[in-house]
């Protein structure tokens, strides 16, 4: 059964990827409002992702 931590890392994994999209429909997007919401999604992703990044086993 894997580890806590391979489940942290692969969801680490899948905020980059998710971050990474977000980033291409920022530039995609017209509206400020639209670009304002997108980039705080953004900002959280990157909080969640350095938060997990100092999980330890």
């Amino acid at each position: 059964m894997p580890k806590a931590k391979q489940y942290v890392d692969q969801g680490i994994t899948s905020v980059q990827s998710t971050v990474n999209t977000l980033q291409q429909a920022l530039h995609s997007a017209e509206k400020q409002d639209n670009k304002d919401k997108i980039q705080e999604a953004i900002n959280a992703l990157n909080s969640a992702q350095e938060q997990l990044s100092g999980y330890q086993d």
